[in-house]
């Protein structure tokens, strides 16, 4: 035995055998059993996912059935209410039976005050009595339905307490001696109104849940499989066993502490909820699917045995033993080469110099724990290529670290000189704009004063009006000027203000078309209501929204200038857009800078559309370019909205 282990110590092929068998081996074993366990869940998903597609199959062809009912139905309604006569509600009535094969029924019923001659009101009803005379297609009967109480009934209720269409759960409508239907059906039901929103009726269409449950089973994946369909409390639609359709739920008889699975699986569908169980259904193991049918507060599930829907996971362990074997005896074959190609070292070795002459130092070797020759030409091999891999990382590392502040030094004297030239220009456009209208102010006080008694009362008015108009334009740009220091050094400012939203506007309408002199149209187009308030800061918004009108009206010369004013559920929107020539896309962002103008040849001083943005995001809104719109401009002013 000693001999042994000393021959297999000094053996460098006997060591690498041993050694490289062991490590395939524990390599190949996890391999496969990680292998193995990958396999039987990604069978599993796949099994699941193709009993899933099945299950959409289904909602789509039974929500397309339920479709063609709700449009049937929808599209009969402009004639409800086009014509009120009772002769034409009996033949919309049956229009819809008699045009739409899917239909058993339709009822349209009229409130009692509708018709004041008839005491118990107007319902007119058509019903699909079944094949006709010819053998072509089914009879409808349509009847005035009298002294009956419709009004307490539940396709008539429901939809009159929601005031939507909704589909209302299957019922038993039938009453013996009357035109009725007698299979238990379930109704789409559209309340109807008239012009002053006030009810006046339901227009209600039948659909068979035998038709439905036909529609549910049409396709049948797996052999034990069936289609199940639960209503928001549980009863049963759709079941194979008609016992339990709408007289029975699904916890119907289930202990919680014995069936957690089933009273599991019963909450999730009557919540709405989407996934997949494993549950225990009559004494057997069954994986159920199920999702909300859409449009309803309905819930269908495919109910598959899970020996058929996972048989080919099951089939996965026959494979195991084969493949485990066949794979060991593959491994003593691949370890027989391997030692071989093992006892060479040296050619590895001379590889790997090769490499560091062609330049890749990165490939890193890792140390030796043997002490003999080959175990420390490797060690010492590894030590001179780490030593010379750190030497050039750090050159490298340095010559980028050099790189990078070279970079940000000449980004850093760009931003300097680009900053100095945007104060001079800025600096000499301020000058300009605000020496122009001084001079005017100036010039016309000269002439007043050196002949004023000379000059004609209207010229004077003129002139005075003209003066009015430069002073106007000083002190709007002297407050653009104040506004910006003030804005720009504070984080945020008072919104306790409540604002109503149409003064506001009009407001603003009135003082940017006295601030600028313009030939565009104006318009102020409100969608809210005049009470609607927001909270916020009235001056800056009244300043916001005075400017953007201004701009607009400064870059029309012809066309119009319209303020739209829309509410959505959580904000309030002020639109301004006009029909000038626009803002280039590639400019959406430019403009909001400070100082900028798309042409400096223009009057202002750039700081109108940087103030409005910073003082709408001070008071915790937000303000746009609409890039969609191609007529001139349109920027949208959104503030958060709080009525009261």
């Amino acid at each position: 035995m000693k001999e042994m282990k000393s021959h297999i110590h000094q053996s460098l092929s006997t060591r690498l055998g041993l050694e490289i068998l062991f490590v395939v081996v524990l390599v190949f074993s996890l391999s496969l059993g990680f292998l193995y366990w990958q396999s039987r869940n990604i069978i599993r998903q796949e099994a699941i996912d193709e009993a899933s597609h099945v299950l959409d199959n289904t909602s789509l062809r039974v929500k397309g059935f339920m479709l063609e009912i709700e449009t049937a139905t929808r599209n009969i309604i402009w004639l409800v209410n086009l014509h009120h006569d009772k002769d034409s509600l009996l033949k919309l009535s049956h229009r819809i039976v008699a045009n739409h094969p899917n239909t058993n029924g339709c009822s349209i019923t009229m409130e009692p005050d509708f018709f004041p001659e008839d005491s118990y009101g107007f319902s007119a009803y058509s019903v699909r009595l079944g094949t006709s005379s010819d053998g072509q297609k089914d009879s409808v009967a349509t009847v005035r339905e009298a002294e009956y109480d419709y009004y307490n009934k539940v396709w008539y209720k429901t939809p009159r307490q929601k005031r939507a269409a909704c589909w209302v759960d299957p019922f038993d409508d039938f009453n013996e001696g009357t035109l009725s239907n007698p299979e238990w059906i379930a109704s789409y039901c559209v309340p109807l109104y008239d012009r002053h929103e006030k009810f006046v009726g339901v227009i209600s269409t039948d659909l068979s849940l035998k038709k439905l449950a036909e529609t549910v089973n049409a396709e049948h994946p797996y052999e034990n499989s069936y289609f199940m369909m639960l209503g928001p409390d549980g009863h049963y639609f759709v079941h194979p066993d008609t016992t339990k359709l709408l007289k029975q739920t699904i916890f119907t008889g289930m202990d919680p502490r014995v069936h957690t699975d089933v009273v599991a699986l019963g909450y999730e569908m009557t919540n709405g909820r989407t996934g997949h169980m494993e549950v225990n259904l009559d004494g057997k193991s069954d994986i159920v699917l199920y999702h909300p049918l859409e449009g309803t507060e309905w819930s269908i599930a495919l109910v598959c045995p899970s020996n058929e829907l996972l048989r080919g996971y099951n089939s996965l362990n026959y494979i195991l033993l084969p493949l485990l074997i066949i794979g060991l005896l593959l491994l003593v074959m691949g370890c027989h080469r391997i030692v071989k190609h093992f006892i060479q070292p040296l050619g590895l070795l001379a590889a790997e110099l090769r490499q560091i002459g062609h330049g890749d130092y990165d490939k890193p070797l890792p140390l030796s724990e043997r002490t003999d020759l080959i175990g420390q030409l490797q060690n010492t091999f590894c030590l001179m290529r780490r030593r010379i891999s750190k030497h050039i990382k750090d050159a490298e590392q340095t010559k980028q670290e050099t790189e990078q502040r070279t970079k940000e030094l000449e980004k850093a004297t760009l931003l300097a000189r680009q900053a100095s030239e945007q104060k001079t220009q800025f600096m000499q456009d301020m000058s300009h704009q605000i020496r122009t209208p001084l001079n005017i102010v100036h010039g016309f006080a000269q002439v007043l004063r050196g002949n004023g008694e000379s000059i004609p009362d209207d010229e004077k008015q003129q002139i005075a009006e003209t003066m009015y108009v430069q002073t106007n334009t000083l002190d709007y740009m002297v407050s653009k000027l104040l506004i910006a220091s003030f804005v720009e050094s504070r984080q945020t400012i008072n919104t306790a203000d409540t604002v109503r939203c149409n003064e506001v506007a009009r407001e603003a309408f009135e003082n940017a078309g006295t601030l600028m002199s313009h030939t565009a149209e104006m318009h102020l187009d409100s969608h809210v209501d005049d009470q609607l308030t927001i909270t916020t800061n009235r001056h800056h918004l009244l300043i916001v929204l005075t400017e953007l009108l201004a701009n607009a009206l400064h870059f029309t010369p012809e066309g119009s200038v319209t303020m739209r004013i829309e509410a959505s559920a959580d904000a309030v929107h002020f639109i301004i857009e006009d029909t000038g020539p626009g803002i280039p896309s590639d400019k959406s962002d430019f403009i909001f800078e400070k100082f900028t103008k798309l042409d400096m040849f223009t009057e202002g001083l750039g700081l109108g559309l940087f103030l409005c943005r910073r003082v709408v995001m001070l008071m915790d809104g937000t303000l746009t370019l609409d890039p969609h719109y191609t007529n001139g401009s349109r920027f949208v002013v959104s503030l958060p909205i709080s009525v009261y």
